[in-house]
């Protein structure tokens, strides 16, 4: 006779960020005349999320700003979303989440 043990996943969350990192990507549209880098900085600043990387170009009339931060959770990240889009009536933003395994983290 075999008896089958089930193990329920583990809740501890350690373990997986240990392995994986998380990353937001926030991009902003807004137009030409907005004159809002300066408090773009100020809010990202202030919401403690670490700025990766800043891509900004020039599209038919408009900014397009591609930001990726480290040091937030999806919660923190949404909030931060709703934060840079009252700036201005005409800042349109998305975010997304992405999981990121790393490397590094195996080789311990």
């Amino acid at each position: 006779m075999t008896t089958h043990t089930s193990h329920a996943p583990s809740l501890d969350i350690s373990a997986w960020r240990n392995q994986f990192r998380m990353t937001h990507t926030f991009h902003l549209s807004l137009g030409t005349n907005e004159p809002v880098a300066g408090q773009l900085e100020s809010t990202l600043k202030n919401s403690n999320a670490q700025i990766e990387k800043w891509v900004i170009s020039r599209r038919a009339g408009c900014y397009e700003h591609c930001i990726t931060v480290k040091g937030i959770g999806d919660e923190s990240a949404r909030e931060l979303r709703s934060e840079l889009a009252s700036l201005n009536g005409e800042i349109k933003v998305h975010v997304e989440h992405m999981l990121h395994f790393d490397s590094d983290a195996t080789q311990r």
